[in-house]
């Protein structure tokens, strides 16, 4: 298994400056708190949730993007066929970094520096101009810093643009990844598509949580045909999952292709991907999922959840504000983690984001004011 433990971008031309973002616990880590935790290795723990939160248009789904790039770019995926390389668009010296950890094994630190070049045809093509493949064994990590600085000592391997079997946007880190993929359940298309893709047999206690109203769904894999059963009404022969937008809401449907990409990483580690969590979902459902993936005796495999909201008050659901961050979007996108800027303690986060206590997290006054003044004027014309 393949676990991310910082990932680090500049040069883009989206960004204001460079962007960390750490997916391991950086507070201090409490016995009675553990299951919003996963031991990565000694006193090493990973967020089980990592969320972004900001007013609209603030960057939460550009950082999102690069996210899932990264974790493409580890996989071996090349960077000019990677979903979301539009993000690259306008920028020529992009650096990313990239640490994580592979069980039984230790820490890799990629460092990446991408360009663009014209190809015959006159299109822009993206390369990786250089890039060098740092190590240490666990048993040299004593402290966190230890796992987040390296130098030419750890050095394994850099690379060679002359070998003809790697292309020139494919990362080296295709030797390690190769055959031990990251495991990625990627929703970020989903956002305001609700449509399930394929037909299966869907968990009656699932089916039941998201809609009280439905009986059963069965599924035949021969016929390769479903049936829903709602209480109290005659059966419905379903043989596209097309056909299920006419008897579910959209809410039902978002829940089942949520909390079915949870049961995957939940049985296979990895990250699930999600902007705007809350969109088409009550509270309580949105809530239930983030306190799933923070409960132990279901997130055995230490699944992480990276999503974006703008539901402030389910921020209230986390006792640690190291995995939150906020996205601002003045003249460029900027992120900051909330434990960096909220020191003090008793202050409800979902208060601090509605107050505008942390600038930048709530529509200013001003626009505020602007709006009301555009409105009484058009009701008086």
């Amino acid at each position: 298994m393949i676990k991310l433990i910082r990932l680090s971008a500049s040069g883009l031309n989206l960004l204001k400056e460079k962007v960390d973002i750490d997916f391991f616990a950086e507070q201090r880590v409490l016995s009675d708190k553990l299951g919003m935790l996963s031991n990565l290795f000694g006193r090493v723990y990973t967020n089980n949730v990592i969320s972004l939160v900001g007013i609209n248009a603030s960057g939460k789904t550009t950082i999102l993007k690069l996210i899932a790039l990264c974790f493409d770019f580890i996989n071996g995926k090349s960077l000019n066929s990677i979903d979301y390389n539009d993000i690259f668009t306008n920028s020529e010296n992009i650096q990313i970094d990239t640490t994580f950890y592979v069980e039984n094994d230790g820490v890799y630190h990629l460092a990446s520096a991408i360009g663009k070049v014209k190809t015959i045809d006159l299109d822009e093509e993206y390369i990786i101009k250089n890039e060098k493949l740092y190590f240490k064994k666990i048993s040299i990590i004593q402290k966190k810093k230890d796992m987040l600085t390296f130098n030419e000592s750890h050095l394994v391997r850099e690379r060679d643009n002359t070998e003809e079997f790697l292309q020139n946007d494919i990362s080296i880190a295709l030797s390690i990844t190769k055959d031990n993929k990251i495991y990625v359940r990627n929703l970020l298309d989903f956002t305001n598509l609700n449509v399930l893709r394929i037909l299966g047999d869907y968990p009656r206690e699932l089916l039941a949580f998201l809609d009280p109203s439905i009986e059963a769904f069965t599924y035949n894999e021969k016929t390769q045909e479903g049936v829903l059963k709602f209480c109290g009404r005659k059966s419905i022969t379903i043989s596209s999952p097309i056909q299920l937008q006419n008897y579910l809401s959209s809410g039902t449907i978002k829940g089942i292709v949520m909390f079915i990409n949870a049961m995957f990483t939940f049985k296979h580690g990895g990250y699930v991907i999600v902007d705007e969590l809350e969109n088409h979902f009550n509270r309580e459902i949105v809530s239930t999922l983030i306190r799933f993936f923070m409960q132990e005796n279901i997130n055995i495999e230490g699944a992480t959840l990276i999503f974006s909201i703008n539901y402030i008050e389910l921020l209230d659901e986390f006792s640690r504000n190291d995995n939150i961050y906020i996205a601002r979007n003045e003249d460029r996108i900027t992120i900051q983690k909330l434990s960096n800027i909220l020191k003090r303690t008793g202050i409800k986060m979902s208060d601090a984001f509605k107050s505008d206590y942390l600038k930048g997290t709530a529509p200013s006054y001003d626009a505020y004011f602007q709006l009301k003044k555009a409105l009484m004027q058009e009701s008086i014309d």
